[in-house]
């Protein structure tokens, strides 16, 4: 009997070793940051800490921590691509407030729920939104999958749903020009309301994308954290990628 063990532990181990090989191809983590400037100033206001977990060659969900410049966590988002890339189930926790946001995507209802502070009640709404629906991190997918069109001059236009408006607003993107961004080949695009009284009050918000690779460069715009004032950010967020991701 002991012999019969010696003789059936290489073979186990080789087992073990390729069985966990194989998770390890099989499930995969891609880590970038991005670091947020204000518009106005310049100054540097926080980071974005990305982790893309991939599973079976697919995006299956995303972890974003954001850090101040102490680097103490602020809040973190968990993106879910499971369902749909462009309209993902997402949810915020801000640690500083207390403040959630987040969205639960069947079909063409969209659950969308918002708390402003830990001292103040959740509020939800279930939205029947019109396709293509477009959630939170989507926009990037959204924009990916459509670049070709984009960079051939063609508008899109999308709903997109605002968790803390507990609404959705139809957005249109297009082309604003080509040029150089971080020695890279790259497209700017514009996003903003198709409703022109809305426009007038709201932000644009202007995306930089790496022509080759589709990756976003920059983001520049209103962001979904909160000032401590309980105002949106008004920033640059510049992308920052491993190597291998702009190959």
């Amino acid at each position: 009997m002991i012999g019969h063990k010696n003789r059936s532990t290489p073979w186990i181990l080789a087992t073990a070793i390729l069985f966990f090989a194989g998770s390890a191809l099989q499930a995969q983590v891609v880590r970038y940051r991005s670091n947020a400037y204000d518009i106005q100033s310049g100054k540097y206001m926080y980071t974005e800490n990305h982790a893309e977990h991939w599973q079976n060659g697919k995006h299956a969900y995303s972890i974003v921590t954001y850090t101040d410049p102490q680097g103490q966590v602020m809040a973190v988002k968990k993106i879910v691509f499971t369902g749909s890339k462009v309209a993902p189930n997402y949810d915020l926790s801000d640690k500083r407030s207390g403040l959630e946001e987040g969205a639960r995507v069947n079909g063409n209802s969209v659950s969308v729920y918002y708390k402003p502070s830990a001292s103040e009640s959740k509020k939800s709404k279930a939205l029947n939104v019109p396709s293509p629906i477009v959630v939170d991190g989507g926009f990037d997918y959204f924009v990916r999958q459509n670049m070709q069109s984009l960079m051939a001059g063609k508008t899109l236009t999308g709903n997109f749903t605002v968790s803390h408006r507990l609404d959705y607003f139809p957005c249109r993107i297009y082309k604003v020009r080509d040029l150089k961004f971080l020695e890279r080949d790259a497209v700017m695009f514009v996003m903003e309301p198709t409703n022109i009284v809305i426009r007038q009050l709201a932000d644009p918000i202007y995306i930089i994308y790496d022509k080759k690779t589709g990756r976003l460069l920059r983001f520049t715009g209103v962001s979904n954290l909160e000032k401590p004032d309980g105002s949106n950010y008004r920033v640059h967020i510049v992308f920052r990628y491993p190597d291998e991701l702009l190959k």
